[in-house]
């Protein structure tokens, strides 16, 4: 990579919002890793954390190249580092929460999915611009990932919420004719 074009590299704000993305992505990993232990007993659900985790490891991994990289990155971003915090603090709320606070497979299935939208426009406003094109396919990859995460969590989410609709309406009583 030649770094003569990147004047410097990236600002010591930008490397720390680097760091809290990197963050950021292990704490995902270590939510999904939770959500898989915590629904061991359904393998479907267990394949879908366990390679959501692993996805977001290998995201913090790019995080990390990146801040290697740093001396020879230029990149814009839009988010503050309080914006960053209060999402690491959220998270790691929510995981130290797990397993008293054990959320139905349907409210987990539906964190996540409102988790990974946000961390699209997360991303999006976070590495929006670097100015070396490799970088930037990187960082590109990346986010669409998570769009690939969201399409996957909510495919599980719809076919589990078709099922439960299924076996609610199989259970049900049938209605006593009037009398009249």
């Amino acid at each position: 990579m030649d770094c003569q074009d990147a004047a410097g590299g990236i600002t010591i704000n930008d490397q720390l919002l680097l760091e809290k993305c990197r963050t950021i992505e292990l704490l995902n990993q270590e939510l999904y890793t939770r959500f898989a232990e915590t629904y061991a007993d359904i393998p479907e659900a267990v394949y879908l954390w366990r390679k959501t985790a692993v996805e977001e490891e290998n995201h913090a991994e790019q995080f990390t190249l990146a801040l290697k990289m740093r001396k020879c990155l230029n990149m814009k971003s839009t988010i503050t580092l309080e914006t960053a915090d209060k999402l690491i603090t959220r998270l790691k709320n929510v995981i130290a929460g797990l397993p008293s606070n054990r959320l139905s497979l349907l409210e987990a299935l539906e964190f996540a999915i409102k988790l990974e939208q946000y961390l699209v426009k997360f991303h999006l406003s976070c590495v929006a611009a670097f100015s070396d094109a490799s970088f930037q396919k990187l960082f590109n990859a990346m986010m669409a990932s998570d769009q690939g995460h969201i399409a996957a969590i909510e495919e599980y989410y719809q076919k589990l919420r078709a099922e439960n609709a299924m076996t609610s309406l199989l259970s049900r009583e049938p209605e006593a004719e009037p009398t009249t």
